[in-house]
């Protein structure tokens, strides 16, 4: 026979192991939950995954096209600076040529 101290020792013991095995099976079943529910979102992220890198895309192109724009207005401003400078240079040559100082 057992004395009650060990009854209440060995119940008590029970008592644990079964709320730690309670806890544990409610852990399992929601890390499962969580698990099954990213599975079932795993088409939703590489939908997020698309459009993301869809819209750097078009940032991207769109930040391409302005700078080429920028880059052809330069060019055309240097060519009529240019041409400026060349027909002032042509002007003074010919002034220096043709002995008048301006």
């Amino acid at each position: 026979m057992t004395n009650p101290q060990e009854q209440q020792y060995t119940e008590t013991i029970k008592q644990a192991q079964d709320a730690m095995l309670a806890a544990l099976e409610t852990w399992t079943r929601t890390f499962q939950q969580a698990l099954d529910a990213l599975s079932a979102a795993a088409p939703v992220r590489e939908h997020l995954i698309d459009q993301g890198f869809d819209f750097i895309g078009k940032l991207a192109a769109a930040q391409l096209n302005a700078q080429r724009n920028v880059a052809k207005q330069l060019a055309a401003s240097g060519t009529a600076i240019t041409e400026s400078v060349r027909a002032g240079a042509a002007e003074i040559t010919e002034a220096l040529r043709g002995g008048s100082v301006l």
